[in-house]
């Protein structure tokens, strides 16, 4: 399991016309991962709280210390 670099969400975003994307990946019972991007640096701050929200909120991710 490695992690998604940015330039892979990068690529999506510059195929498919995408301003933001956040992409979580999972492998049950090991680890899960997050990569954010924006196209400039607005998006990439609202894409990062999204990843922010998505990994705390909704999949209950814990703050390492």
């Amino acid at each position: 399991m490695k992690p998604i670099p940015i330039s892979t969400a990068r690529k999506i975003a510059e195929t498919y016309g995408y301003d933001q994307v956040i992409i979580i990946a999972r492998r049950v019972g090991e680890g899960e991962h997050c990569t954010t991007y924006g196209r400039n640096k607005t998006h990439c701050a609202v894409a990062a709280r999204i990843g922010e929200f998505l990994k705390f909120k909704v999949m209950g991710w814990v703050l390492e210390q």
